[in-house]
């Protein structure tokens, strides 16, 4: 059987590993902290491990069973669009909202410095220097 190498193979496998991993700390627990009697939680425990671990695999088995996205179809971005294939004006566009994204991020950066705090000084200082001078 040959493994499988991508995402959702990887994905279930670390589901798997945890699942095996949930097993063996599990029962060690119940181990360590079993006394003479043996009640109900116990049992209880015992059986929310065991379901757990199968439930795991389960979902490891369905994730690595799933196809992997192709670059034609499923793996496109949320716009349906790829940068290669757009027309002038769609990069026209894109351009522009770049560019006031850089803008909100500098007016953040700017907050974030106290330049605003600065600014608003200067301004209440003008204020009442011409408030002042009337």
């Amino acid at each position: 059987m040959k493994i499988k190498s991508d995402i959702n193979a990887k994905t279930a496998m670390v589901y798997g590993g945890a699942a095996f991993l949930l097993l063996i700390v599990g029962f060690r627990s119940i181990i360590a902290t079993i006394g003479e009697h043996v009640g109900l939680m116990t049992w209880l425990s015992m059986a929310a491990i065991v379901l757990e671990f199968f439930l795991l695999l389960f979902y490891a088995k369905s994730i690595y069973d799933l196809e992997p996205e192709s670059s034609g179809g499923g793996g496109q971005s949320s716009s349906g669009k790829d940068i290669s294939n757009m027309d002038s004006k769609e990069i026209a566009e894109l351009t522009v909202a770049v560019k006031k994204v850089a803008e909100m991020a500098e007016g953040l950066s700017n907050l974030s410095s106290g330049m605003v705090r600065e600014e608003i000084r200067k301004e209440v200082n003008d204020i009442l220097s011409k408030a002042v001078s009337k």
